[in-house]
């Protein structure tokens, strides 16, 4: 089967969109890619599409060559509308309000935003610190012991070296990556390793094309939070 290429791009305002590729096995996916796409879309830019000869199908914020036809037009909203909180139980709601200082201690110490960590661990451990992966993964930013040892990083279930890591790592990929926010978390996910051996592109392994929206979706959240009544 062959592999559909798909064109997204992102844009958590005010952050730069980012041209990325995400690899869906064969055409059959085309109807899905672009409710992918949709819901990731800006909401005030256009979306145009363009159809391969070999069946490949791109999407794209702007018209990058003449094959491209506008599919959805622009419809301006305001960048910074508040986005809904992310849905946690209790337990993980409680997790996370013990850890709110810690993320913004950790995060600031290292020029990241605080929002950015914090959905990076809600998508990981749903703030965890006790959490393990069937790999070994371990702790609220779900750190495997190699990668932590790189920042002498050992207790992995203490919520402050686990998160000091995890930040560092995230901070290292982003820099790694020229800033290319969706490549460094596919590249968290996946692996450095993973994202080079596809040119630098999303891997098309479900759980990461997966794991790259759902983050981008609760650092939008957790950057601009409708407020709560009161």
């Amino acid at each position: 089967m062959t592999l559909t290429q798909v064109f997204i791009c992102i844009n958590t305002a005010p952050l730069l969109r980012k041209l990325f590729v995400m690899s869906i096995p064969s055409f059959v996916f085309a109807t899905l890619s672009l409710c992918v796409v949709l819901c990731h879309w800006p909401a005030d830019a256009a979306v145009y599409v363009s159809y391969g000869p070999n069946g490949e199908t791109r999407f794209a914020s702007e018209k990058l060559d003449a094959s491209f036809q506008l599919l959805v037009a622009d419809a301006p909203v305001p960048s910074a509308a508040p986005a809904a909180p992310p849905v946690l139980n209790a337990a993980a709601s409680q997790r996370r309000a013990q850890l709110d200082a810690l993320f913004t201690e950790i995060a600031n110490r290292h020029g990241i935003d605080p929002a950015l960590v914090k959905a990076v661990a809600h998508v990981e451990s749903r703030f965890n610190t006790n959490a393990v992966s069937p790999k070994g993964a371990t702790g609220v930013m779900q750190m495997m012991p190699a990668t932590a040892a790189r920042y002498g990083a050992k207790q992995l279930k203490d919520a402050r070296i686990n998160l000091d890591a995890g930040t560092r790592h995230l901070k290292d990929l982003l820099a790694k990556h020229d800033g290319n926010l969706p490549l460094a978390l596919a590249a968290y996910n996946a692996g450095g390793g993973a994202v080079k051996r596809y040119g630098k592109n999303i891997p098309p392994f479900r759980e990461t094309m997966l794991y790259v929206p759902e983050v981008l979706t609760h650092y939008e959240s957790y950057r601009n939070p409708i407020p709560l009544p009161r």
